[in-house]
């Protein structure tokens, strides 16, 4: 029940009505009975939005686009890794002292971690953008030997020197996935509705090959059903999501996440797509 005592927690971005952050934070105060409670907000100005946290009392805000580099300046504080990064999706309100931090790092290198090592590894990653960004200095930070490709072969190239990758290009490039370890792609191709598309030739797909899709709407990108059939290990990017909003929740709360009962409710909402989606399509 929401009273006066509820601490509010939220979402910034734009658009925001299509995220599932709200239904995976509100299950998890749910299971532990926390008096807590979290919103999506549409903003299209971060800063008012910040101004707004410190004098509403805000708990834990939540970012996403296109705000995730604007809130920097923002902030009172920015923890190590998310600074290097240049990247915010999470700020914390310690009594009016706030403080940035970067889930996205740690989420995408638990999802890859289950599936392989990272030093040494041979990674391909596809797109230049925020989400890029961060998961390329993760990979970068474990050892692994990095290739950023992108439409756009300059934003590759700025990108591969902000983190040190060893090569970079357009995707023209596109054949060099033969013969690498990882595959991560960071770009929108295959998201809904645009589900039959494909951001890779099926012959470049290998045995052995991990495929690391960030999208997870739809949670089964045609990315990940293809590469299936070809033999590789597959990541969801729907675990990834799982895993950034997890460590939001303990650092809004100060608790262990209740990952399970989170997880369950985010697979319930995108099988819910996947039906929809079916649907569509009869």
């Amino acid at each position: 029940m929401v009273d006066a005592e509820t601490k509010v927690c939220c979402l910034i971005g734009d658009p925001v009505t299509h995220s599932l952050s709200p239904l995976v934070h509100n299950r998890g105060y749910q299971a532990l009975g926390l008096n807590y409670i979290y919103v999506a907000f549409r903003v299209t100005e971060a800063g008012t939005a910040i101004a707004a946290m410190r004098t509403l009392g805000i708990t834990g805000m939540s970012v996403t686009i296109p705000h995730k580099t604007t809130v920097l300046a923002c902030v009172d504080e920015v923890d190590t890794e998310a600074r290097e990064i240049g990247i915010i999706n999470t700020i914390v309100n310690h009594n009016g002292h706030l403080k940035g931090y970067n889930t996205d790092y740690d989420a995408a290198l638990r999802v890859l971690s289950e599936k392989t090592p990272l030093r040494g590894k041979k990674t391909i990653i596809l797109g230049a953008g925020a989400t890029t960004q961060t998961i390329a200095f993760a990979l970068k930070h474990k050892g692994s030997r990095l290739a950023i490709l992108n439409r756009t072969p300059e934003k590759a190239a700025s990108l591969a020197a902000r983190v040190g990758a060893e090569d970079f290009g357009g995707f023209e490039r596109l054949s060099k996935i033969a013969d690498a370890d990882i595959l991560v792609n960071t770009t929108p191709v295959g998201m809904w509705p645009a589900v039959n598309e494909l951001s890779v030739p099926v012959a470049y797909l290998h045995p052995g090959l991990v495929v690391f899709d960030v999208i997870y709407r739809p949670r089964e990108t045609r990315l990940l059903i293809e590469a299936k059939k070809a033999g590789c290990e597959v990541v969801y990017g729907h675990k990834m999501f799982l895993y950034q909003a997890a460590r939001q929740f303990e650092l809004f709360t100060g608790v262990a996440a209740p990952v399970i009962q989170m997880g369950q409710a985010l697979t319930r909402a995108l099988k819910g797509d996947e039906g929809a989606t079916i649907s569509n399509r009869r």
